[in-house]
């Protein structure tokens, strides 16, 4: 129930806000990976994170994601993966450290599309500051459930929202 809510009023906002959109992509969405088994080597979703990855699914299903980047780690691809199969859309990889390549390539490959980047604590700042947003913000450790709706207006600006699910 709650994430229908979310859902609603994202589709809401994203519907009738006079966003001037210039050359960029259509909306980001950008999300932590789900919650990961501790201590370990490239650690995989414990069971509370398969769980909270398919609910970023259904709360997703009808954003129109068109793709979705990872970083290589195993956490972040199982993440992806549940919401890709309900969405039935593909996964890219890309190297968790090259903001500035998923960058550059979210603008290149996808100027038109709705796009969502599953990542880390610490590269997510990184990410919306270098999509535009002037605060980088800080995700804690124990935070896997910030939701940040990016709408691009031009190379160096963005409309940022910081949602929690």
């Amino acid at each position: 129930m709650r994430y229908r809510r979310i859902r609603t009023v994202l589709v809401l906002l994203l519907s009738v806000s006079p966003l001037p959109v210039v050359h960029a992509q259509q909306v980001i969405y950008l999300i932590r990976h789900a919650e990961q088994v501790l201590d370990v080597e490239d650690p995989p979703l414990t069971e509370a994170g398969h769980q909270r990855a398919k609910a970023w699914a259904r709360l997703l299903r009808d954003a129109g994601i068109k793709v979705i980047y990872t970083s290589e780690s195993q956490r972040t691809k199982q993440t992806g993966a549940h919401i890709a199969q309900v969405l039935t859309i593909p996964l890219e990889t890309i190297p968790r450290g090259d903001v500035t390549g998923l960058v550059n390539q979210l603008r290149s490959q996808h100027a038109d599309d709705a796009v969502l980047v599953i990542s880390h604590t610490r590269t997510i700042p990184k990410l919306v500051e270098a999509l535009g947003h002037t605060e980088k913000g800080v995700i804690k450790g124990e935070d896997y459930d910030n939701l940040f709706v990016i709408v691009p207006e031009g190379k160096n600006d963005a409309t940022v929202l910081r949602l929690r699910y």
